[in-house]
């Protein structure tokens, strides 16, 4: 089982910690996040990972020390330019099976063999992860009709709704429909569904959250110390309670 981590972006909204630890590299209650995704995925039997990186690569690169890191083979490619959350995906050799696409920040207890596993049982030429997000409105909320007649009204609704977990699973075909140059994974699926490809959607009603902003990366350090079982379950011991680099490199981050 293979998987590709876009781990490009640089963390504008850290800064200034991004100014000298890119973003896949920011610890989440003393572990960087890239190696708690790693974990995971290698706890969910995959054996082969390709790290997609641009800003500051080199950091990235040396943080594994070669090309296996805690039993996962690593390859690595590298952006010239910005090219969204799909354009990377044309720098890598054609794909010879299904493979994982996720993002680099996203703290999450998705079970990744599952969604494998539901992917390919559904024939889709993708599935994408979505979780369940709601949000809280702070006023009644009235409906009309043509007339201007009151049809409904709700007092403080919470609305339910579903986002893209940046999680995906692609077939290689998938990739016939991908240009060369800066693309979004949402217009490349888009383009797909355009042409009469079946796109899934896999819902996972668990933990969710990236850790974009000082506030995210607060809240997903407190939901990792409350519960490193949950996000680490698989794991040895050494990746579930020390962090892997040493408490006095780690970044400070304004607002955590």
């Amino acid at each position: 089982m293979r998987a590709v981590v876009l781990a490009g972006g640089e963390g504008r909204r850290l800064r200034p910690a991004t100014l000298t630890v890119p973003k896949p590299l920011m610890p989440v209650d003393g572990t960087p996040i890239l190696h708690i995704i790693l974990a995971q995925l290698r706890s969910a039997g995959f054996t082969h990972v390709t790290l997609s990186l641009r800003y500051r690569a080199d950091t990235i690169r040396a943080a594994f020390g070669g090309n296996h890191w805690s039993g996962l083979e690593l390859d690595f490619r590298h952006e010239d330019e910005p090219l969204g959350t799909a354009g990377p995906l044309a720098l890598l050799p054609p794909f010879e099976d299904s493979t994982l696409v996720m993002n680099a920040d996203l703290l999450t207890d998705i079970d990744f063999a599952d969604l494998w596993t539901r992917h390919k049982k559904s024939q889709a030429i993708a599935t994408i992860a979505l979780s369940r997000q709601a949000t809280d409105i702070a006023h009644g909320v009235v409906e009309i009709d043509d007339e201007q007649r009151v049809t409904d009204f709700q007092e403080k609704p919470r609305l339910s709704y579903l986002v893209s977990g940046g999680v995906y699973v692609l077939e290689p075909a998938l990739l016939d429909y991908l240009p060369h140059g800066p693309y979004d994974m949402p217009a490349l699926l888009e383009h797909a569904r355009g042409k009469g490809e079946r796109v899934e959607g896999y819902v996972h009603d668990g933990e969710w959250r990236d850790i974009g902003t000082p506030e995210q990366l607060a809240l997903a350090s407190e939901a990792l110390r409350a519960d490193r079982t949950r996000y680490l379950g698989g794991a040895p011991a050494a990746e579930r309670h020390t962090a892997a680099r040493p408490a006095a490199s780690r970044p400070e981050v304004h607002g955590v």
